[in-house]
């Protein structure tokens, strides 16, 4: 199966703090895949070195065959991404957040344009397009955030906590358009999460981060299986309670 990512015995260290330690996975071309884990586990920190944007210490990793360390602006141009956390600049409006990414892409402006149309009206932000940010709510930046991660239709899309401060409809809206991305287009999705049900709802395989390390990584199912679990909670619970032991 042709595999969109690869990576391969990958690690970071800050100093003498090692955030991810020896990680190894793949994920195949218009699959989505769940990354779950605690907050500190280093989900982040691998999403980050998968753009380019964090240098790894050990190991290395490819998207869409391109080196993440001496091909970094191939592989941005191909992916987008929603950060845990980001804030938005609070005077410019929606529309206007939209077409400055674009410009980061160096799409021409018609196109642009007609693009940011089409995801504000997918997220139901018409009314909004043109009022600061700065009013926005939580989840109203969210779906901008979103938004702006699709806005050069990526091949890959890594999602960082994507469904934080969505309603249960937002919630549900975005993984239905997540689905169509990856069967309709093709897109390769990672999609990070501490929201268990969303992850399971929405990928069929996952990989399990704890203490830097991955832990676990296979189809849900059978991972449940393996472990007695009929949740997904029962499952995070007995891989945290088996690398305590």
């Amino acid at each position: 199966m042709n595999q969109a990512i690869e990576v391969n015995a990958l690690g970071k260290r800050f100093g003498k703090v090692t955030a991810v330690d020896g990680v190894t996975f793949a994920v195949a071309a218009g699959e989505i895949f769940g990354f779950m884990g605690h907050n500190g586990a280093g989900k982040t920190t691998t999403l980050r070195m998968l753009l380019g944007l964090t240098r790894p210490t050990a190991g290395s990793a490819r998207v869409l065959g391109r080196d993440v360390v001496h091909e970094t602006l191939e592989v941005r141009r191909n992916a987008g991404y929603l950060p845990a956390s980001y804030s938005l600049p609070p005077d410019m409006t929606a529309r206007g957040f939209l077409h400055y990414v674009a410009a980061m892409f160096a799409l021409p402006r018609g196109v642009a344009a007609a693009r940011a149309d089409a995801l504000l009206r997918r997220f139901g932000l018409e009314r909004e397009a043109d009022r600061p940010l700065r009013g926005f709510s939580t989840g109203m930046a969210q779906k901008v955030g979103i938004a702006q991660a699709l806005i050069n239709e990526p091949a890959v899309l890594l999602l960082d906590e994507p469904t934080s401060g969505l309603d249960p409809l937002g919630r549900h809206e975005l993984l239905e358009m997540l689905r169509a991305l990856a069967r309709e287009r093709g897109v390769t999705i990672v999609f990070s999460s501490h929201i268990l049900s969303d992850v399971e709802a929405l990928c069929q395989r996952v990989a399990v981060m704890h203490r830097s390390r991955l832990v676990a990584c296979d189809e849900v199912e059978r991972l449940k299986d393996a472990h007695g679990a009929r949740t997904m909670d029962d499952l995070y619970l007995a891989l945290v309670r088996r690398e305590a032991a």
